[in-house]
């Protein structure tokens, strides 16, 4: 074979022809494709039950307005720190201050903003099926001590471990505000937890 063969049949080994390179790309397209599928099937099987927020309920927005009650100026709450509208400490993400003030449609949008994200964590949480009035009352002293208190609550505890009654009696247990750096028992509070342990133990519905 001459030195001009040899050229010839090393171009035909090292530059291929077009058709060829776009075959190679096609496959590699196809399989980056497939690769991307794959993936999300494997995220469709690992998403949450729940996608959509969960609806509030019209007895956890009343049991919280007429315990919280509406103002529309921002004032000092028990614990020092800054609420407005139905003791909300935050408005759109920012902390309030005083000086700021809220109309009652602006706050109750505000209140279902926060409760919504208080539902979100209480999914999370939660390991049973719990009534629309359960959800309710746990939604309601959430809403009032704070989500993070309620995490690690024995509280939710006793929930998960489907002592009902037993989780009713631990709502009795947070009636108490931080006053200058000592916990004082509250009668507002007392009332709150009352009516929050009865709609608990109501699980009709």
């Amino acid at each position: 074979m001459g030195l001009a063969s040899i050229s010839i049949a090393e171009g035909k080994i090292y530059e291929p022809s077009k058709n060829v390179v776009k075959d190679l790309q096609l496959e590699r397209l196809d399989n980056s494709l497939a690769t991307k599928i794959k993936k999300l099937e494997g995220f469709k099987q690992q998403t949450p039950r729940k996608l959509q927020p969960q609806p509030i309920s019209d007895t956890t927005v009343n049991l919280i307005k007429e315990f919280e009650g509406f103002e529309a100026q921002a004032y000092i709450d028990t614990d020092g720190t800054p609420v407005i509208g139905y003791g909300l400490s935050r408005i759109a993400g920012q902390p309030v201050q005083i000086g700021d003030r809220i109309d009652p449609k602006q706050a109750e949008i505000a209140l279902n903003h926060h409760l919504q994200e208080i539902h979100r964590e209480l999914d999370k949480i939660v390991q049973v099926d719990l009534s629309d009035r359960q959800f309710s009352a746990l939604a309601s002293i959430s809403f009032n001590v704070g989500i993070n208190s309620i995490k690690s609550s024995t509280l939710v505890k006793k929930i998960n471990a489907e002592d009902y009654t037993g989780a009713a009696n631990e709502f009795l247990r947070w009636d108490k505000a931080n006053l200058r750096g000592r916990l004082v028992q509250m009668p507002g509070l007392t009332r709150r937890r009352q009516a929050e342990r009865q709609l608990f133990l109501d699980s009709s519905s």
